[in-house]
């Protein structure tokens, strides 16, 4: 069903395959000339060499020129970006603006950003817009961003306590799920002190999966998956240790199941995760980067992937293409997809290697829960913001 004439537009850093299916839904609602995607950078050559690519369809514009869209469109999503003068502008006509963001406070240096006198300035603005513009909410790539964003608007707000702690927030686990205080869940003024009814979870969503038949591969044997830039903040040593654990348990009892374990990438950490495969003596099999087109057939052949990152890891979209996919899925706590998105029995700690073997052999065996895409998907992820946002308009109208 349309949205009523509603002009939507997406304005954002760049072409990304992360936002782009989510778009495509969104344009099938609101019909064609009704939606904008607006872009300020071309891609960088390292990423076109992954498969981000430039595209000529109609409704994908440079930024500059799109001023009259960005300034008049009914709803206006930003991302990548923190364009505030634009902003004030459009909530102080009654425009509607949702800005999504991954994590503010990543580590190792959290809240002390807000030490620099011009990010201190940028958080002041988005927290007062928060607090008082009826036209502004906010979409926050997963519930690290969302503890992130109440801990800003708190401290703002006067409650020091923000100084040392996130507030402690349930979520609804769907695209558009409202947030609210877990251990005083009816605190009305405290909700409002942290903005929670300007917040709705959000995330990145990917292309749904091509592939209709069977899984491919041997069911015999488990096969793990990992695709990526191989950084520290990645800790793929943590996967490397935990199947050489299994390995070395095997050893001495047979009857455990046959792993295999295969990691595309390169980086800076490739040659430590290399010497370090040897030194516990794992067969883990090592392979150039692929283009971002070719990790999808790749995830049909595998069983298992496992995201391991840190803090750092503000999303991962890798964990929606691998549920597309069905797979199962294993991941930190700490990225912000794993957390949001994962059933909380195939969560673990950065770095927690006896909780991830755990987890393993516990796949293996089939006995984890195996969590699913779910509403997680770009179809529905459209419907229920742009539901919404009609909702919103005639609400004020």
């Amino acid at each position: 069903m349309k949205v009523c004439s509603m002009k939507f537009v997406l304005y954002t850093n760049s072409i990304s395959p992360h936002q782009v299916p989510f778009f495509r839904e969104a344009l099938a609602i609101v019909g064609e000339g009704n939606a904008l995607y607006a872009y300020t950078d071309k891609e960088s050559p390292g990423r076109r060499q992954l498969g981000w690519t430039q595209t000529s369809e109609q409704w994908c514009r440079d930024a500059r020129q799109c001023g009259f869209e960005l300034e008049n469109c009914d709803c206006l999503m930003i991302d990548g970006l923190r364009p505030i003068d634009l902003m004030k502008t459009r909530v102080a006509a009654g425009k509607k603006v949702l800005y999504m963001s991954e994590r503010w406070f990543k580590p190792p240096w959290g809240m002390l950003r807000l030490l620099h006198p011009h990010y201190f300035i940028m958080a002041r603005k988005f927290v007062k817009m928060m607090s008082m513009c009826d036209a502004f909410s906010y979409l926050p790539v997963g519930i690290h961003a969302a503890r992130d964003m109440a801990r800003l608007c708190g401290l703002l707000h006067g409650d020091l306590s923000c100084l040392f702690r996130s507030p402690c927030l349930a979520f609804e686990h769907f695209p558009g799920g409202r947030i609210w205080l877990s251990r005083e869940p009816n605190d009305h003024k405290k909700s409002q002190v942290y903005c929670l009814d300007k917040m709705r979870m959000w995330g990145y969503f990917v292309a749904p999966s091509q592939f209709y038949g069977p899984r491919v591969g041997d069911r015999e044997e488990l096969k793990i998956l990992w695709v990526g830039r191989l950084l520290r903040l990645k800790r793929v040593d943590t996967i490397v240790r935990a199947v050489g654990k299994i390995y070395k348990t095997r050893r001495d009892n047979d009857a455990l199941p046959i792993i295999t374990v295969d990691i595309y990438g390169a980086g800076p950490e490739e040659s430590k995760l290399k010497i370090l495969a040897a030194k516990l003596d794992v067969p883990i099999k090592f392979h150039p980067p692929v283009p971002m087109d070719e990790v999808r057939n790749l995830m049909h052949e595998h069983d298992m992937y496992i995201l391991s990152s840190n803090a750092y890891e503000g999303w991962g979209a890798v964990v929606s293409e691998a549920l597309e996919e069905g797979m199962h899925v294993i991941g930190a706590c700490e990225a912000g997809s794993c957390s949001t998105m994962l059933h909380e029995q195939c969560l673990f700690h950065t770095g927690d290697v006896k909780r991830l073997t755990s987890l393993i052999l516990s796949a293996s065996e089939g006995n984890l829960v195996k969590s699913g895409i779910g509403n997680w998907n770009a179809k529905a992820a459209a419907k229920v913001l742009l539901d919404e946002e009609r909702n919103w308009r005639s609400s004020v109208e």
